[in-house]
């Protein structure tokens, strides 16, 4: 069943009965109309602001008995459509939704809308820490566990969405469920790209950590000593960063004219918690065997945590965080990526991949429907992170995710739903990409939102 179309009639009884006002001028629904990767707009019929849970529950009941759409949306850092509505749809904005709650023993309440950051600086009073923290630590709380959640501790602890042990979800009656792992709709909303129920508060495991952070910048040309030096270091380290960089060399002529191409170095960041005694090199030389040692430097760990702070921060300045983001983010098995690892750098577009950044993720349940390749436990990230691409590239940016997908996809490679995936996504895509879970997850949604009002541009009632 397809939701309707939000009237304007709709839109002003929703605002008076639930004593929440809708966003329905021109400015507010072009600015819900597009998320960070602005490879898609599609202006909603409104938006909603809700103040708090209460208000949320009456917008979400209203929609359910007139079986109307919403889109939920945390920060609007998708790439691919999942923070826009379907035509004539609500966006239901959480920004309100933005406090650290209770802080218990090795775990701690947030609401959806809080970031990473907000957590960190909570939780480090007591010398804790989320088992993985994403790259981009102001990612809402929420967001990432609707996607999936990766981070530089993720060759040990996995994604973030392993590491909640309960949720509070709105669910499509305009209910509110505190779940646990024991019940189906907490595992939904892990990965569940709000398909489910609307994510409202979460409370996520914590680990001790240690006050500083060392970091070793370790450089290499040869990339079977890289490969070895990342697999050897998994024991000895806290963080793990492993990346592809292109060095210019020119541009030669190709069928399409002159394109610039690059020889390949290969980067790996190993970083160590301490408190007085300051990790040393020296320890570690008889398990790595690096070209070169381009840096080493110590900070406390919050500065740690925030390190790709600055990397986002110029993105800002520069303009580059207006323009468009072909993200592309896949998993892959170790066999699949590094047999044809040397291939792959030489097909990508360097104005396109400025860095292969590679995450090792470590499977561990529960992960709802975040999905990995089931055909290996040896898992790998592969993403390209472009900082921002103007208009007349992106064509090519887009034909080279269809020959990535069209080389991993069919050997097992699973997308991560946070990237663009495509237009017109057909459905066996989806039977694909959920597997022998591809069953749960229509029958769920039947069960918990018969009335399909949680859609998204991405997610649109067609799975």
């Amino acid at each position: 069943m397809q939701p309707r179309e939000w009237s304007s009639t709709q839109i002003r009884q929703c605002a008076k009965t639930g004593g929440q006002s809708l966003l329905s001028d021109e400015r507010s629904r072009v600015f819900f109309g597009e998320d960070f990767g602005r490879l898609k707009q599609q202006l909603p019929a409104a938006a909603v602001v809700p103040a708090n849970v209460d208000r949320l529950q009456d917008i979400v009941r209203y929609a359910n008995q007139n079986k109307l759409p919403l889109t939920i949306r945390g920060n609007g850092l998708s790439q691919g459509g999942q923070a826009l509505s379907i035509s004539g749809g609500v966006v239901v904005h959480l920004q309100e939704l933005n406090n650290v709650l209770d802080k218990r023993e090795h775990s701690i309440w947030v609401e959806a809308n809080a970031t990473w950051s907000d957590l960190i600086k909570r939780s480090l009073k007591t010398s804790e820490i989320p088992y993985v923290v994403p790259y981009n630590a102001h990612l809402s709380v929420g967001g990432v566990l609707s996607a999936g959640g990766v981070g530089a501790s993720s060759f040990r602890f996995g994604s973030a969405t392993a590491h909640v042990n309960a949720l509070e979800v709105v669910t499509a009656n305009g209910e509110k469920q505190i779940v646990n792992e024991n019940s189906p709709l907490f595992h939904a909303c892990l990965g569940g790209q709000g398909r489910f129920g609307i994510i409202t508060k979460a409370e996520i495991r914590l680990r001790i950590c240690k006050k500083q952070v060392r970091t070793f910048f370790l450089s290499y040309l040869d990339k079977e000593n890289w490969l070895r030096d990342m697999k050897n270091l998994q024991e000895e380290v806290d963080y793990l960063e492993f990346f592809c960089t292109p060095a210019i060399q020119g541009a030669r002529l190709t069928s399409k004219g002159r394109l610039p191409f690059a020889e390949w170095l290969y980067g790996l960041h190993i970083a160590i918690e301490y408190e007085n005694e300051v990790p040393a090199l020296e320890n570690l030389v008889s398990k790595i065997s690096p070209w070169k040692v381009s840096h080493v430097q110590e900070e406390d760990i919050s500065s740690f945590l925030h390190r790709h702070d600055s990397r986002f921060q110029s993105m800002k300045l520069s303009g580059q965080w207006g323009l468009q983001h072909p993200w592309f983010e896949c998993f892959l098995s170790g066999e699949s990526l590094f047999s044809e690892l040397q291939d792959l750098l030489a097909m990508l577009p360097v104005y396109y991949a400025t860095v292969l950044q590679i995450v090792p993720i470590r499977k561990i349940e529960p992960t709802g429907f975040f999905m990995l390749p089931d055909t290996s436990d040896d898992i790998y990230a592969v993403m390209i992170l472009n900082p921002g691409l103007p208009g007349f590239l992106i064509p090519g940016c887009l034909e080279t995710i269809q020959l990535l997908d069209r080389r991993f996809l069919p050997g097992g490679g699973k997308r991560y739903l946070s990237g663009y995936l495509g237009e017109n996504i057909p459905s066996h895509y989806w039977q694909q990409h959920f597997g022998e879970k591809y069953e749960s997850w229509i029958k769920l949604k039947e069960e918990v939102d018969p009335n399909q009002i949680f859609c998204s541009h991405l997610h649109n009632g067609k799975q």
